[in-house]
C-alpha cells in the first residue's frame, strides 16, 4: 500500500512539473528581468488587514495569481502547501505564505479565504483595489497582463509572473526567486537556510 501511494505521488509530481513547464513557456513571464525593491504593504484578507510589517522575524513566501487561474496557480499553491506541511511546528511559526490576487474585481477576501484554505491554513489570500495591487507589483518586480479571451469561461485570462518571491526575516525582498518547477524539498531546504540565518 505504501509503495502504491508513493508511486501515485511520484506520478502526480511529474504531471505537475510538466504542467508548470508548459505554462511557463506559454505565458513567458517567469523570472522577468524587472528589478523589484520590495517594501511594506497592507492588503485585505478575510480576517482583516494584513501588513507585511507584522511578519518581521518570519520568512514570507509571496505568490501573485488569481483564483480562476486554470493551471499554474493551483499547482504553485499545492507546492507551497507541501512546503508548509514539511516544516517542523517551530519552523512553521516563523514562515508565512501570502497569495496576492491579481484579479481584485472577482477575488473577494471571502473567496480567497475559501480558496487558500483548500490548500493549507497558513496560506493567506489577500487583495485590495486594482491601483494598490499595481503599486505592489511594481515594487516587487511582478509583471501581469489581463487579456480578453473568448475561449475562457471568464472571458479573459491573466498572464503573470510565475515565480514565488521570498521576503526574509528583516523584511527584505531577496533577489533569488523560487522557480515554479522547483521541488518542495528544495524549497524547504532554502527556507530552512533562511531561518538558520536568524535563529
Amino acid at each position: 500500500m505504501c509503495s502504491k501511494k508513493w508511486l501515485i505521488n511520484l506520478v502526480l509530481a511529474f504531471v505537475c512539473q510538466a504542467a508548470l513547464a508548459t505554462t511557463v513557456c506559454a505565458h513567458g513571464l517567469s523570472t522577468p528581468q524587472v528589478a523589484g525593491h520590495g517594501g511594506d504593504f497592507t492588503l485585505q484578507s478575510f480576517d482583516g488587514p494584513v501588513s507585511l510589517e507584522q511578519y518581521r522575524g518570519k520568512v514570507v513566501l509571496l505568490f501573485f495569481g488569481y483564483t480562476s487561474c486554470p493551471d499554474v496557480c493551483p499547482i504553485a499553491l499545492s507546492v507551497l502547501a507541501n512546503v508548509l506541511s514539511e516544516l517542523e511546528a517551530q519552523e512553521l511559526e516563523r514562515v508565512k505564505a501570502l497569495f496576492v490576487s491579481l484579479d481584485p474585481g472577482r477575488d473577494t477576501p471571502e473567496l480567497l479565504h475559501k480558496y487558500t484554505a483548500y490548500f493549507h491554513p497558513d496560506i493567506i489570500g489577500v487583495t485590495d483595489r486594482a491601483e494598490v495591487i499595481d503599486h505592489i507589483t511594481s515594487d516587487y518586480g511582478v509583471v501581469y497582463e489581463r487579456k480578453e479571451r473568448s475561449s475562457s469561461p471568464l472571458g479573459y485570462v491573466i498572464y503573470h509572473t510565475l515565480d514565488i518571491l521570498v521576503v526574509n526575516a528583516e523584511g527584505r525582498l531577496l533577489d533569488r526567486r523560487i522557480q515554479p518547477a522547483a521541488s518542495a524539498e528544495d524549497i524547504v531546504a532554502y527556507v530552512r537556510s533562511l531561518l538558520n540565518e536568524n535563529p
